[in-house]
């Protein structure tokens, strides 16, 4: 993609993105969140792209927004992504926001380089997983702005990987941590030198992708539904996707593979 200021790139059925602004710290534009979006609704519908991993180019994952664009963003441009985003999950309206990562219906992988504030933070944990560079650091520097997180998921979704406490000291303070913290607290599954950071979130890819695509797909969206679910709609919703599952092309290759002693072949049907 030249000198496109987000790069996307497929290897081994792995989609890579790569903010691509170093110069500017891969602080983040209104284009770059349109672009975002088409990447992520290309790797989605793509069925070659088994899984997503999103880093940054340079020392920094994301230095947030670029606040010489304006904080005060204009979220027509955003919307307008989200829009044309295909409806890969069936989950209720009231389920979670339709952010950028975490509808997509394949495991997604921040490897996070460097420091990460602000919206870039708020991107790692609309991923399934983080893994970090020993340079990672990672803040939710809003509060010393004057401002909440914008996208929300940090509010949200920290308390969920991280507790309560954790996830509140963060957010209240905008303190930025480094990856051995993030690492204590669970915030990361991992934290490796530099130079191994793209190879163990590409061996993290082959590990979480040895499974049926639609069996995936679907348990993805029975975690991130029982966020809004009640017990009796994510038993029957469980149900619902269970028979679907089982019917499949690829239910029936997984038993027959398993019987043959042979790899499975799927074809995501």
């Amino acid at each position: 993609m030249g000198e496109q200021e987000i790069l996307y790139d497929k290897e081994d059925g792995v989609a890579i993105i790569t903010l691509n602004r170093p110069d500017k710290l891969n602080a983040v534009t209104d284009d770059m969140l349109v672009l975002m979006g088409d990447i992520l609704n290309e790797a989605t519908v793509d069925d070659e792209v088994r899984a997503i991993i999103v880093t940054g180019n340079g020392r920094t994952f994301c230095a947030g927004t670029d606040v010489n664009v304006g904080v005060a963003r204009d979220q027509t441009a955003e919307r307008s992504t989200q829009q044309r985003q295909p409806k890969q999950f069936d989950l209720p309206p009231t389920s979670l926001p339709r952010w950028q990562f975490t509808h997509i219906p394949k495991p997604t992988i921040a490897a996070v380089n460097g420091a990460t504030v602000g919206i870039g933070a708020e991107w790692t944990v609309q991923c399934d997983f983080r893994i970090a560079s020993e340079k990672a650091r990672f803040g939710w520097v809003f509060p010393l702005r004057g401002l909440c997180p914008d996208t929300g998921a940090g509010p949200y979704m920290l308390p969920q990987i991280v507790g309560m406490s954790n996830a509140m000291e963060l957010l209240y303070t905008g303190e930025i941590i480094d990856a051995q913290k993030a690492m204590e607290i669970g915030l990361v599954s991992a934290v490796v030198p530099p130079e191994e950071l793209m190879t163990a979130a590409k061996e993290l890819a082959a590990r979480l992708t040895r499974g049926a695509p639609l069996a995936l797909k679907k348990i993805k969206e029975m975690a991130y539904g029982s966020f809004d679910w009640s017990i009796g709609a994510h038993q029957a919703e469980n149900a619902k996707r269970f028979n679907e599952a089982s019917m499949s092309e690829d239910a029936k290759e997984g038993v027959s593979s398993f019987l043959e002693k042979r790899p499975p072949i799927w074809k995501n049907k």
